[in-house]
């Protein structure tokens, strides 16, 4: 009997675990389950589901977020699109390189209704060109995206390094919930002008608006209440810039204007910005052609000069801070060429700087010893309260040498070794992404002994410094600091800084 009993129970569970295997229970399950279900997944891979079954097909449409990392293949997301109304919170798309613009402006329309937040598009085009430039033709050979009003995005970020996609705006249509535009590496196409596509009337709710690498803008005109950030950064043939916006507060101009047939700049501003807070102009400036207004309520200024070159280099700097007397915060970047032994020191023509209370020092130094040049700086301000020295090297092309060859003329005029120099007023002293060269080090030891009312001095390591090197140029700092001096060191850890712990 019992055997019986026990035949009769594996012969049920059989039956039971046959019939499981036969059944889709999943897709028994309601769409709002399913779609939490993929959320687990990557896009491509939620995709992938839809030859699962036919109840599969159209349900990764229904994802609040889609995310297209170098998707090879964007046949039929158009229809995808189409497919669902869900609102999209987040569009993520980058193109395979060499992909046709054309294939973008093919699902934009279907995108459009759906983007409830942010849409992003990078990285298609073609090669640059053997001359490493762009052109009209080459832009219609890789195609041109047809930009259609996005009613309920926020934010729209297109990213094209190679500069050959053309962008044609439309001619009408209120993007009423936009308040970012970021567009770098297009060829601005069609009808429609760009100031009159981010004004007031056709984006009420723009707050910042970012123009790189563009080209065919040789006129922007910007009319709006409601920006508050704008940076234009080599737009490659700007003639004449026009911004009348009240409530804007950051303005940055650089390398955008173009110089005519005998290489003399062309550069028409006209600013009109009565609440601007911060200012960084790196571009060419003349007062009789470049209007920048009333400017009251500016308190932080920024721009470049060559330590080394031909004097008209620095001459647009000069003319533009001489505009500016008093004010709180200056960011100086000290531009340095890699072969330098050839060219003029300049620094001598830098006599005087606006009265400030806190001095950021960018040195792009190529390898460059730096001392002299801030020393001249620091030399011409000596009531600051508060010093950044920011000695990253973000633009050190690959190639590049990071340390000067012997015999190299940057540490001339020496006298800064051993010039006296008091910054009495300087209370705090802030050094980012330290490395360690000799150069850095000479630099430091002559600060301490300038800043004789130093009070707080934090130091952030580069990355690239070893545990054991952090260790020890801790210990260094230590060496050169009084004990009245707060120091405060930091590393990175996992790309997030964090404060240093010494093990001792």
């Amino acid at each position: 009997m019992k055997q019986q009993d026990g035949e009769e129970a594996a012969a049920k569970r059989a039956k039971r675990s046959s019939g499981a295997a036969g059944e889709d229970r999943l897709s028994a399950l309601p769409d709002d389950v399913l779609v939490l279900i993929l959320l687990c997944l990557r896009t491509i891979e939620a995709a992938w589901t839809s030859v699962l079954a036919r109840r599969w097909r159209g349900i990764w449409g229904l994802l609040p977020e889609l995310r297209l990392a170098f998707f090879p293949e964007l046949r039929g997301f158009g229809d995808a699109l189409a497919a669902s109304s869900v609102p999209l919170h987040c569009l993520f798309v980058a193109g395979r390189r060499g992909a046709p613009a054309a294939s973008v402006s093919d699902w934009l329309p279907a995108a459009a209704p759906r983007v409830a937040s942010e849409l992003t598009i990078v990285d298609i085009g073609r090669e640059r060109s053997a001359n490493g430039g762009g052109g009209g033709e080459e832009a219609e050979e890789s195609g041109v995206i047809e930009l259609p009003c996005f009613e309920k995005a926020t934010s729209i970020w297109f990213h094209f390094h190679l500069r050959s996609v053309g962008l044609s705006l439309p001619p009408a249509g209120v993007f009423a919930r936009l308040t970012d535009l970021y567009l770098s590496g297009v060829w601005f196409i069609g009808a429609c002008d760009l100031g009159e596509a981010v004004s007031s009337a056709r984006c009420p709710c723009l707050q910042k608006l970012t123009l790189q690498d563009a080209w065919e803008l040789h006129n922007l005109v910007i009319h709006s209440d409601s920006l508050k950030v704008v940076v234009l950064m080599k737009l490659r043939g700007l003639q004449q810039l026009t911004v009348m916006a009240p409530a804007l507060e950051e303005l940055s101009v650089m390398q955008s204007f173009v110089c005519d047939q005998t290489q003399q700049p062309v550069a028409i501003a006209s600013i009109s910005a009565p609440q601007l807070k911060l200012l960084m102009w790196v571009d060419v400036y003349d007062p009789s052609s470049v209007h920048l207004g009333e400017m009251e309520q500016l308190k932080s200024l920024s721009t470049i000069f060559a330590v080394y070159g031909l004097e008209m280099l620095n001459d647009a700097c000069l003319m533009f801070m001489s505009c500016v007397k008093v004010i709180e915060s200056l960011t100086l970047t000290l531009g340095y060429m890699q072969e330098i032994n050839d060219y003029q020191y300049l620094m001598e023509d830098l006599t005087i700087l606006p009265e400030i209370t806190s001095q950021h020092l960018i040195p792009r130094t190529n390898g460059h010893s730096f001392g002299a040049c801030s020393f001249h700086v620091l030399r011409i301000c000596p009531g600051i309260k508060q010093l950044i020295m920011d000695l990253s090297e973000r633009f050190i092309m690959e190639g590049q040498a990071d340390e000067c060859p012997p015999g190299c003329i940057c540490g001339q005029p020496p006298n800064w070794k051993t010039e006296e120099l008091t910054l009495n007023c300087l209370h705090e002293v802030e050094i980012q992404e330290f490395r360690g060269s000799e150069h850095e080090l000479d630099f430091v030891k002559r600060l301490f002994s300038w800043a004789t009312a130093l009070k707080r001095m934090a130091v952030t390591f580069d990355c690239s410094v070893s545990k054991s090197m952090v260790k020890e140029l801790s210990q260094v700092f230590r060496a050169f600091s009084r004990s009245e001096i707060c120091m405060e060191f930091y590393v990175y850890h996992k790309k997030v800084k964090v404060l240093y712990a010494s093990e001792d």
